[in-house]
């Protein structure tokens, strides 16, 4: 759920792991979270469908029926009886023991991973798919775009390829072989 939950929202490990009961509002006209973020401020991320799914199974399997409005951490630990917040160490060695298995059984990863690079993706995944840097950039919480475009929203190989075929008239041998066409670029 966790993973999930990082992905859908693009939020930093340390937001994530600040979420309470009481800051889900999953039965809003649009279903959103609130994450108390860096520079202490408030942000409201919408919650998709999918999300809300896994989120209310999780809710019944881990806060029981009665977690409606309440200041118990969404992803906790217990310790002597009592649901505490989860370090942010827990997540890292969540998912370096994941990429680890991965790596050993089907996939190769790398051995530097880390939950940020969850946040990241999410945000590449969105500018990839033509979401506007002002709407990832509020998605993320940034004050400024310039951060926006600066460390999330690159080119990818692919994305570039499709620009410079775009680019490209698929006409342009047609072009070359024109005798008024040729006497232009002999101009030039």
């Amino acid at each position: 759920m966790l993973l999930i939950f990082l992905y859908d929202t693009a939020a930093r490990v340390s937001e994530a792991l600040n979420v309470r009961l009481c800051d889900l509002h999953m039965d809003a006209s649009i279903p959103h979270v609130t994450f108390f973020g860096k520079g202490r401020k408030y942000r409201n991320v919408p919650l998709m469908d999918s999300t809300i799914a896994h989120l209310k199974r999780y809710l019944r399997e881990f806060h029981g029926s009665d977690y409606q409005n309440t200041g118990t951490p969404l992803f906790y630990a217990m310790t002597h009886g009592k649901a505490h917040r989860l370090s942010i160490d827990t997540p890292e060695k969540m998912i370096k023991r994941y990429a680890k298995e991965l790596s050993e059984t089907c996939r190769p990863m790398s051995n530097n991973v880390h939950c940020h690079m969850i946040r990241k993706t999410r945000a590449m995944h969105l500018y990839q798919e033509g979401v506007p840097l002002p709407h990832i950039q509020q998605l993320l919480g940034h004050e400024v775009l310039s951060t926006t475009s600066g460390f999330y929203a690159f080119a990818t190989l692919e994305t570039l390829s499709k620009s410079l075929e775009k680019a490209n008239p698929s006409n342009i041998e047609k072009l070359w072989r024109g005798k008024e066409y040729s006497e232009k670029l002999y101009k030039l």
